[in-house]
């Protein structure tokens, strides 16, 4: 094996995919199977992320496990960390993909809603952390990478809760990186533009709303999932260990303007 591909390969390594189950999450998880992970992908739903689990596994032949979590749920959180370790005896990475959108003006936004995104998106993303991070202080390793978005940096009308959620991640990351820095762990923070993923299907089944956003790309095209699941795996390898706290748009140009 060259430098290049011991540099970048995760064999041996180990990886907890909140949200692995589909969009990005999804693809980040096939990545990093494919780079030689052991990889745990969790979701709301049990017996389906068993099953895409057991799919994945199939098609990378890959070491894919799959277990219910609701990432709202702090018990929930503090199991799955707990199952992660009972499979793979570490937690070498920790992907925070579980998140929804609810669009709506501010004056028509449901309370319930707002809470219901920030809970997932937000706080979510903190109970993972804060579960997997003794593991990771006990080895003195770790590759955190949180999901953000362009809109932790950007906004659009009608995202006051996706926005808020995903900028507050922003913060998360960068506060990890200060607390976890002498311990051998980095935290990123990825902020992918417009993919086609569940998550923006209102996006891409309205042609008007679809061109808009296409309007606001200068690479002109929508981002394809295998380039998150690159950039995915390059953080989590052992390829930038000098970089930590880092926020990385992926969005064809979009925050550049």
């Amino acid at each position: 094996m060259g430098y290049l591909e011991e540099t970048f390969s995760l064999k041996g390594k180990s990886a907890l995919v909140t949200g692995g189950t589909k969009g990005l999450g999804y693809e980040i998880a096939r990545s990093f199977a494919c780079a030689g992970a052991m990889v745990l992908i969790s979701g709301r739903k049990e017996q389906e992320t068993v099953r895409i689990a057991e799919s994945l596994a199939s098609s990378t032949n890959g070491c894919v496990v799959g277990a219910g979590c609701d990432v709202r749920d702090a018990a929930q959180v503090a199991s799955l960390s707990s199952y992660t370790m009972e499979m793979f005896g570490s937690i070498d990475i920790l992907v925070t993909s579980a998140g929804i959108n609810i669009r709506h003006p501010i004056d028509d936004f449901p309370e319930e809603s707002f809470k219901e995104v920030l809970d997932t998106n937000l706080t979510g993303t903190w109970l993972s952390c804060r579960a997997v991070v003794p593991y990771m202080k006990k080895k003195r390793y770790g590759r955190i990478i949180t999901l953000g978005s362009i809109f932790s940096l950007v906004s659009i009308p009608d995202r006051t809760a996706y926005s808020a959620s995903k900028g507050a991640v922003i913060q998360i990351t960068k506060t990890l990186a200060l607390e976890l820095a002498n311990f051998g762990i980095t935290a990123n923070c990825i902020c992918p533009g417009p993919f086609e993923t569940e998550i923006n299907a209102v996006i891409f089944n309205d042609p008007a709303i679809r061109e808009t956003f296409l309007s606001n790309i200068p690479a002109g095209r929508f981002g394809d999932v295998k380039e998150v699941g690159a950039l995915a795996v390059s953080l989590a390898s052992d390829a930038f260990p000098f970089m930590t706290g880092s926020i990385i748009p992926i969005d064809g140009g979009w925050t550049a303007r």
